[in-house]
C-alpha cells in the first residue's frame, strides 16, 4: 500500500463494465495508504440495490443527469452539482433518473475492491452491452466479504423486470 504522490488525466484510470454500469477507479486504497476510494461513473437509467455499508462511508457528486436518493428515511432528488453524503450504517438507495455521470468517493478505501471483483475490465470506454446479468450468489457473497448488506436485489431495466 502507497501513500504518494500521483496522478491521472480524463481518460486515466482502471476501466470497468459491472452491470449496465462504466466506471473507473481513479483512486484505490492501493495508491492512496487506504484513505479513500474515489470512482468516475457512467450509468444509465436504473437503481442501485437498497443496501448498507459497514465499512465505509460514500459521498456522491453528481456531474450530469438527474437522481433520486433514499438514506434511512430521507429522499431527495438532484440534479448537475448536487452532493450526497452517505454514512454508513444507513440502509440508501440511488435511482438514477436519467444517464448519469457522477464521482463516488468511499472513506476508507475499500469499496473499490468490491466493484473490481464485481466487475470485468471494459474493452471500450463506453457503457456496457445491456446483457450483463448480476451473478447473484458471487454478488451476496462478495458484498458480505466487504462489509456490504444487501436488502434488495438492483433493478436496472424495469421492461427487462416486468417480462420476467
Amino acid at each position: 500500500m502507497s501513500n504518494e504522490f500521483f496522478a491521472l488525466d480524463s481518460e486515466g484510470g482502471d476501466p470497468l463494465w459491472y452491470l449496465q454500469v462504466l466506471m473507473t477507479i481513479k483512486a484505490s486504497g492501493d495508491k492512496t495508504g487506504g484513505a479513500l476510494g474515489l470512482l468516475d461513473f457512467k450509468t444509465p437509467a436504473g437503481q442501485t440495490p437498497l443496501h448498507v455499508h459497514h465499512k465505509e462511508d460514500e459521498g456522491w457528486y453528481l456531474l450530469e443527469g438527474r437522481i433520486s436518493c433514499t438514506c434511512g428515511d430521507e429522499t431527495v432528488t438532484a440534479g448537475p452539482g448536487a452532493f450526497l453524503w452517505l454514512p454508513r450504517d444507513i440502509p440508501h438507495r440511488l435511482r438514477f433518473e436519467t444517464e448519469c455521470h457522477l464521482l463516488q468517493i468511499a472513506i476508507p478505501a475499500g469499496l473499490e475492491v468490491f466493484h473490481k471483483k464485481m466487475g470485468q475490465s471494459a474493452p471500450r470506454i463506453e457503457l456496457p452491452p445491456p446483457v450483463q446479468v448480476l451473478d447473484k450468489e458471487k454478488y451476496r457473497r462478495l458484498a458480505a466479504e466487504h462489509g456490504l448488506e444487501i436488502i434488495e436485489l438492483p433493478q436496472w431495466d424495469k421492461k427487462e423486470e416486468a417480462k420476467r
